[in-house]
């Protein structure tokens, strides 16, 4: 089959980010996720897992940041207590408090740092590394 360029009107273009930089790290091209997730919402795949969710599409919650927040042990224990585990996606400030342990930070899924800075304590820097996907900035503290 030839190859094809497809323009898609209206497509969320941090999702495709988001979709190239998993893509890449699996080893696979976008077209091979792209063509995997059409061919399972024409069969019908979509409606079991929209149906397993609690409610925005992929069952998670997403906590986005364009400004500037402060996130302690007790904000991110009592957001998981509302909306169970979340992601995080910041094209802002973001900073972790040094109460935070890995215990606590076990509640984030994935921390998504679009174009902003996180600040984290240097205890957790792996941590958050290996939670995160950055093309922004991570500093230490």
């Amino acid at each position: 089959m030839p190859r094809k360029t497809v323009a898609i009107r209206g497509l969320d273009t941090e999702l495709y980010h988001e979709v190239f930089t998993m893509a890449k790290k699996d080893g696979r091209r976008v077209s091979e996720v792209m063509n995997h997730a059409l061919e399972a919402f024409l069969n019908g795949d979509y409606q079991e897992a929209k149906q397993n969710s609690s409610g925005n599409g992929d069952g998670a919650f997403t906590l986005k940041n364009d400004g500037e927040i402060t996130l302690s042990k007790s904000d991110i224990i009592g957001l998981h207590k509302e909306v169970g585990a979340f992601r995080i996606e910041t094209s802002g400030r973001l900073t972790f408090e040094k109460d935070l342990d890995k215990k606590t930070l076990a509640n984030i899924d994935k921390i998504v740092v679009h174009d902003g800075t996180v600040e984290v304590p240097k205890a957790l820097y792996p941590q958050i590394l290996l939670k995160a996907d950055i093309f922004g900035k991570i500093e230490k503290y």
